[in-house]
C-alpha cells in the first residue's frame, strides 16, 4: 500500500507545486566541497580530479550489488577512468557506521539523516583538496528502491570524478533523472 501510494505521489503529485524528481542532494556545508552545485550550462564542467585510482567500497547494507557497481563502472572506464578494487564492506566498517568515507575511496550506502527524501534518489559528497583541485574521498548514498535502476548510480560516480551537473537533455550528468541518458559528450578523460 505504501509503494502505490508513493508512486501515485510522484506521477500526480499531491495537490502542490509540483517537484522534479532529482538525482543529487545539493546542501550546503562548509565542511566539504561539493560538485553537485546546480548550474544551468550545456557545456560539462569538472570540479576536482582523482590522482590515484579509486577504490569502491559498498556498504553492508548498501542500496547496490557488486555487479551493478561494475557496470558502472565499465561506463565511465570506457571514458578512460580508472578505478580500485570494488567490495563489499562488512558489517561494523567505520567509514559506513560513521557516514564518512576513508581517504581514497568511494563509499556506497543508504540515505543518512540529512538526505533530501521526496526530491532526490541519490546524493554524492566529496572531498578534496583546494589548491590543488584533488579529490581524495566520496560518498555516494542513494534510496534502496532505486538502487538498481539504469543511470542513477553512472550519474553519482560522474560526481564522486567530480563532474558538476548540467541541463543538457540526455546527458548522465543531466539532475534531474526523466532528463537524462547515457550521452558523455565531455566527459572523456
Amino acid at each position: 500500500m505504501k509503494i502505490a501510494l508513493f508512486w501515485a505521489l510522484l506521477i500526480y503529485g499531491d495537490g502542490h507545486n509540483s517537484t522534479q524528481l532529482t538525482i543529487d542532494d545539493m546542501p550546503h556545508r562548509p565542511t566539504w566541497v561539493h560538485p553537485v552545485i546546480p548550474i544551468h550550462a550545456k557545456k560539462a564542467r569538472q570540479e576536482g580530479e582523482w590522482m590515484t585510482a579509486p577504490d569502491i567500497l559498498i556498504c553492508h547494507r548498501g542500496p547496490v550489488t557488486v555487479s551493478r557497481v561494475a557496470r558502472a563502472v565499465q561506463y565511465w572506464s570506457r571514458l578512460g577512468y580508472t578505478f580500485g578494487t570494488v567490495s563489499q564492506a562488512l558489517p561494523g566498517n567505520r567509514a559506513c557506521l560513521e557516514n564518512d568515507a576513508a581517504y581514497g575511496t568511494i563509499t556506497i550506502d543508504i540515505p543518512s539523516q540529512g538526505f533530501q527524501f521526496g526530491t532526490h534518489l541519490g546524493s554524492t559528497k566529496t572531498w578534496r583538496y583546494t589548491a590543488s583541485n584533488e579529490v581524495f574521498k566520496a560518498r555516494i548514498e542513494i534510496i534502496p528502491a532505486w538502487g538498481s535502476s539504469e543511470r542513477i548510480l553512472e550519474h553519482e560516480i560522474g560526481h564522486a570524478l567530480g563532474w558538476m551537473d548540467m541541463n543538457s537533455a540526455g546527458h548522465i550528468m543531466n539532475s534531474i533523472w526523466s532528463s537524462g541518458g547515457y550521452n558523455s559528450k565531455g566527459l572523456k578523460k
